[in-house]
């Protein structure tokens, strides 16, 4: 059996993806700071959508940032400009990254932006030169917080399916069939991405003739406790019709799985008889296995089919367990 590969084994190299674009607004407090922010602006290559300077630009920038698109960036000179960093921040989750713009250097600016609640800061008097390493931080930033939204909205997309399709089956306690399959194309991906041997396991329950219908829904559920003490916790047992399992075998290959197989039916055999209507009631399995070898082509359709003829020949030729 071939070991397994993690993810944290593997080294990728992935191409850079472009520069961050962003969309920029500037609240500053006079003419003459605002042509200076703007000029470094767009020597960096970014947008300006928002761009407002004196007395009533504190108002009409607040205004403006809850009316259009919210900007990806906003630069705000302090003292002054407070109000427009509380209207941004108001926007949450969705608001954009505040840089504060302000007189002094060091720890001392750092403080006045922090105050203020800004992310960044960028010291005054503006150019491209000194905005623009800031301005490039706020777009990544921006961008980060994008993805991580877009993240959270497929993850909750992603938990509300689960809720839907992953709960167990109320009589075997397996997992229901969408989320077998779900689970079924990441091991398919897994497996020909790393090189490791798949197989699958087709059960088929046998039940005595005229028992009754609570008494074969005894049995179902028993037969299934059976499978799942016979099986590893990494293989993923589901219920495909009323007399059939399948159990997915990642990291095995055919003979492994002819023994988990064997165990399997020994484990149903051995099950104590239920007591019902006066008589006591027995089940059985029994099972065809097929599997593809360590870096072999992978067909889940041809494992099913395979698995399925070596179900038929396995009940034609009266043994428990058969291979193709």
């Amino acid at each position: 059996m071939t070991a397994p590969i993690e993810d944290a084994q593997l080294v990728e190299v992935a191409e850079l993806s472009p520069l961050p674009g962003a969309r920029v607004a500037i609240c500053e407090t006079s003419a003459a700071a605002l042509a200076q922010a703007r000029a470094a602006v767009v020597a960096q290559g970014y947008e300006i959508v928002i761009a407002a300077a004196g007395g009533t630009a504190v108002a009409d920038v607040s205004a403006r940032l809850s009316i259009e698109p919210v900007p990806d960036v906003v630069v705000v000179g302090l003292p002054g400009g407070e109000g427009v960093l509380d209207a941004a921040r108001a926007l949450a989750p969705r608001r954009p990254v505040l840089i504060a713009a302000v007189l002094g250097t060091g720890r001392v600016a750092a403080e006045k932006a922090h105050a203020a609640g800004a992310d960044l800061v960028a010291l005054r008097p503006h150019d491209s030169e000194r905005l623009g390493p800031v301005l490039f931080a706020a777009a990544k930033l921006a961008a980060e917080r994008k993805d991580m939204l877009t993240t959270r909205g497929t993850e909750a997309s992603l938990r509300d399916r689960l809720d839907r399709f992953g709960h167990a089956d109320t009589v075997t306690g397996f997992q229901q069939l969408e989320f077998f399959q779900r689970v079924l194309e990441l091991e398919i991906k897994r497996a020909r991405r790393y090189g490791y041997p798949l197989s699958v396991c087709l059960l088929r329950q046998l039940d005595p003739a005229k028992v009754p219908a609570a008494v074969k829904r005894d049995l179902r559920a028993r037969a299934a406790t059976a499978v799942a003490s016979a099986i590893r916790d990494i293989d993923m047992p589901v219920e495909l019709v009323p007399d059939r399992f399948l159990v997915l075998l990642p990291y095995t290959d055919a003979d492994g799985a002819a023994l988990v197989a064997q165990r399997i039916v020994k484990a149903v055999a051995a099950h104590p008889p239920l007591r019902g209507n006066g008589t006591e009631w027995r089940t059985s399995v029994t099972a065809g296995v097929s599997g593809v070898a360590a870096g072999g082509e992978l067909s889940f359709a041809k494992l099913m089919r395979d698995a399925g003829a070596a179900l038929r020949a396995a009940e034609d030729a009266g043994e428990d367990v058969m291979i193709v």
